[in-house]
């Protein structure tokens, strides 16, 4: 168990500002979500929120983080108020809870994993039955997860996550028409690279380029079941939810966020900080810092 005393003098020593509500002796045993709450743990609520009192009040040992301002009164469980109450909780959790985490995987290839290549960082892990072949470039601290496979010329930067079940340089859905009048796949020489802080997300599919790269920069997030096309280019800072589809020669900007079920057709540009809201067709260019809906997606700001 750790006091809240103890987390106090964590978030002293990080030099993050903290105001505390109530007693600093109650001790923790771990840590619950607000709509599961358990005696002697710590949980969160999101700025905006209104504070659930009564039910806090009814568990023994209970420590809530919240932001700096957010009213309570009448409350016998412990406040620790904090700036950024979701980045803040979760680096105490992190910090006291963290042997718990899946991610904290230490350096090492498992037996059953085909590693080709030796141009492998310091502290990589590369999962079960993974295969990384003889072109792949892995940068330090890179985390494969199981049944992952590599299978191109590849450059995957410092701190990258992926994912379990995903893909990475298969051959695209480009196709010619042959002297015999019948479909045949066009050549694809090209590769991917993969930038710095990266989390690639379970069971994507990162297709290698034709003539030239696939580009995911630096800090891209992907969710589940993403596949990202030939010579698709996806700036840094993009968010990719659950489901999407970016076909063929598109480039995303800087910051934008794409929501779940996304398709975005061959050869579109879309602006930096834009918005791609739930299940849209996006067909055509999308301005920057501008936020679209539906299928096709129409301008919604």
């Amino acid at each position: 168990m750790i006091s809240v005393k103890e987390i106090l003098d964590f978030l002293k020593e990080s030099n993050m500002v903290y105001r505390v509500q109530g007693s600093d002796s109650v001790h923790i045993e771990l840590f619950c979500p607000l709509n599961n709450l358990r005696n002697n743990c710590i949980t969160w609520i999101r700025e905006g929120k209104k504070i659930p009192i009564a039910e806090l009040n009814s568990f023994k040992g209970m420590v809530l983080f919240a932001e700096h301002g957010m009213p309570c009164q009448g409350n016998d469980f412990t406040i620790i108020y904090v700036e950024n109450v979701q980045r803040t909780f979760f680096r105490v959790t992190e910090h006291f809870f963290g042997y718990l985490n899946p991610q904290r995987i230490i350096e090492r290839i498992e037996k059953s994993a085909v590693v080709e290549t030796e141009n492998i960082g310091a502290g990589v892990y590369i999962g079960h039955h993974s295969f990384i072949s003889k072109d792949v470039v892995i940068g330090n601290n890179v985390t494969i997860m199981h049944n992952v496979t590599i299978d191109c010329k590849a450059e995957i930067g410092d701190n990258t996550f992926i994912e379990s079940g995903t893909v990475i340089g298969a051959c695209g859905f480009g196709y010619m028409i042959n002297e015999e009048g019948k479909q045949e796949v066009v050549p694809h020489y090209g590769g991917v690279k993969i930038g710095k802080n990266v989390h690639i997300g379970a069971n994507n599919t990162i297709i290698r380029g034709c003539l030239s790269d696939t580009v995911i920069e630096d800090d891209v997030k992907t969710a589940d079941l993403v596949c990202i096309s030939h010579n698709d280019i996806v700036k840094q800072g993009v968010m990719i939810t659950c489901g999407t589809v970016i076909a063929g020669s598109a480039s995303v900007g800087e910051n934008t966020w794409i929501a779940p079920g996304v398709v975005i057709n061959n050869g579109v540009t879309i602006g930096r900080d834009a918005y791609i809201g739930i299940g849209s067709v996006v067909a055509t260019r999308i301005r920057k810092a501008r936020k679209v809906f539906g299928n096709p997606a129409k301008y919604i700001d």
